[in-house]
């Protein structure tokens, strides 16, 4: 059985016209053999789930994998979608490799339909090179996820494999979205990527972190450029989706769009007291006035 394949939405010489389909094929494989998928060029409308370890998924020239779920969306049982089944791609598996994919999901603004997640990243040891995640809120879900929901009720995954921890790098990538559009609970490093915060009906949050207690790391981002269409400054670069929220901006740079004080508690001042949000040496264009639970390290301290 191949464990090299290619896919094309033409018919030529290529062994599966969806990812999908690729996707299933290589699902018979074990998992200790290492598998690779080359996507040529195109549009996929498609909505995937990809369970596959020692996997890569390659693009060749723009591949674009498109879904427009989201949450408010009713469904044939008469329940909503919510958040955690909106995602255009779900990955879960270890030894994962994605370069140059665009993954989009279209549904809109969040106002209207809530939450729409364009990649669900439950994958551990896992890259994404140059790839390119859009969408408005709730783009970028990374795993693990905290226990339960804030109400106490349980999260509607499509999760099969329940983590406490998973590692994510990604590299070169632009990320795009308006209100908590890079959250969860992964140790995860954004390194020379473009993060843009999109016109919000309200203010903006790039990061909504729900890193364990005893998770020293949460999301890093590493001379990224943090940029946005507006320089209103009605964006915050975070607030903890759980207490023990940890995020880091070393060596980036903030535009003007981000709010002097930074970032926000979420309406619950105890979240400061547990919080763990840290900048290092970045460069700022816009006023900058931290409040005190914030830690800033410049090069001249």
């Amino acid at each position: 059985m191949k464990t090299h394949i290619v896919i094309d939405p033409i018919p030529r010489k290529a062994d599966f016209q969806t990812i999908q389909a690729g996707i299933a094929h290589l699902s018979s494989l074990p998992n200790t053999v290492k598998k690779t998928m080359i996507i040529r060029e195109g549009v996929y409308h498609e909505y995937l789930e990809c369970r596959l370890s020692n996997f890569q998924m390659l693009g060749e020239g723009e591949v674009q994998i498109i879904g427009c779920r989201f949450a408010k969306q009713n469904l044939p049982s008469g329940e909503e979608r919510e958040t955690f089944r909106t995602a255009t791609l779900f990955l879960e598996g270890e030894n994962v490799h994605l370069e140059n994919i665009q993954i989009i999901n279209k549904a809109g603004a969040g106002e209207q339909v809530g939450q729409a997640v364009a990649l669900f990243n439950y994958a551990h040891q896992v890259q994404l090179i140059n790839c390119r995640l859009c969408g408005q809120q709730d783009t970028l879900c990374t795993g693990p996820l905290p226990a339960t929901q804030k109400d106490g009720r349980l999260f509607l995954t499509p999760v099969t494999k329940e983590r406490k921890y998973c590692r994510q790098y990604y590299e070169r990538c632009w990320i795009e979205g308006t209100v908590d559009f890079i959250f969860g609970g992964a140790d995860a490093v954004f390194d020379h990527c473009s993060i843009k915060s999109l016109a919000c009906f309200s203010n903006g949050y790039i990061t909504a972190a729900s890193t364990a207690k005893e998770q020293e790391q949460g999301f890093v981002f590493f001379r990224c450029a943090i940029i946005a269409d507006s320089e209103e400054p009605t964006n915050y670069l975070g607030r903890p989706w759980r207490p023990y929220a940890q995020a880091t901006f070393e060596e980036c740079d903030v535009g003007a769009h981000v709010h002097q004080s930074g970032w926000h508690d979420w309406d619950k001042k105890q979240n400061r007291q547990t919080a763990r949000f840290y900048e290092k040496n970045n460069k700022y264009q816009g006023k900058i006035c931290r409040e005190s639970w914030i830690t800033v390290e410049m090069e001249d301290d």
